[in-house]
């Protein structure tokens, strides 16, 4: 009953292996909710307000810092990797901590356009993976124990491997910051999609090779 408990809350073999694909998971999922609420949580909170827009630019200015924070840590992260970590192998790679405060600055921000249930859902959700993550580190298990170390390439290839990797979200700081001065929804949406492809094209085999 005791061994029950203690993994209750520590991740699964598939969550440790597919950070990136629960991460997105999560993130869909945040954005579903617009199926049942088409106002965006800042929205739902200055609507009401004498000066509604001018609150919510304010507020977007805010989260398109949380996005830039977040992006620049990850990549930062992935530049300047934890010795023994392999950040940028999707499935398999251990835990940096770094790699996940980044993810969290840049779920809050990125949750700033989702409605309220989304928000919670995201940011909710991301503090829960990375929880559940945390616990699974702390219990030492490393599947990279027995994969063999890779060559660190030189510094340029490896901004430019991180850049890359971190494209989906850049793309979303450019979307946030010509939303924070357009205010229109219909460009974010357009914005945003673009981004999200493009950081799935830059993570496909083509561009995703070993660093060894």
């Amino acid at each position: 009953m005791g061994h029950t408990q203690s993994t209750a809350f520590t991740a699964t073999e598939f969550e440790y292996r597919h950070q990136t694909l629960v991460h997105q998971l999560i993130v869909g999922a945040a954005f579903l909710t617009y199926l049942i609420d088409r106002d965006d949580v800042v929205w739902r909170f200055v609507k009401d307000s004498a000066v509604p827009h001018r609150l919510e630019r304010y507020v977007f200015i805010a989260a398109a810092g949380f996005i830039a924070v977040g992006a620049a840590i990850c990549t930062w992260a992935r530049v300047h990797p934890m010795r023994n970590s392999s950040i940028g192998v999707e499935s398999y790679r251990t835990l940096d901590y770094r790699q996940h405060l980044g993810d969290f600055f840049y779920a809050i921000g990125l949750g700033s356009l989702a409605p309220l249930l989304g928000f919670l859902v995201l940011v909710g959700g991301e503090l829960v993976r990375v929880f559940r993550l945390g616990r699974r580190a702390d219990d030492n298990y490393h599947p990279l124990s027995a994969v063999p170390a890779m060559a660190i390439p030189e510094i340029n290839l490896r901004w430019k491997k991180a850049f890359q990797q971190e494209a989906a979200k850049w793309g979303i700081l450019v979307t946030m910051i010509i939303f924070v001065i357009t205010l229109q929804d219909r460009h974010a949406e357009l914005l945003a999609i673009a981004s999200f492809f493009v950081g799935m094209l830059f993570k496909a085999p083509i561009f995703s090779r070993s660093r060894c």
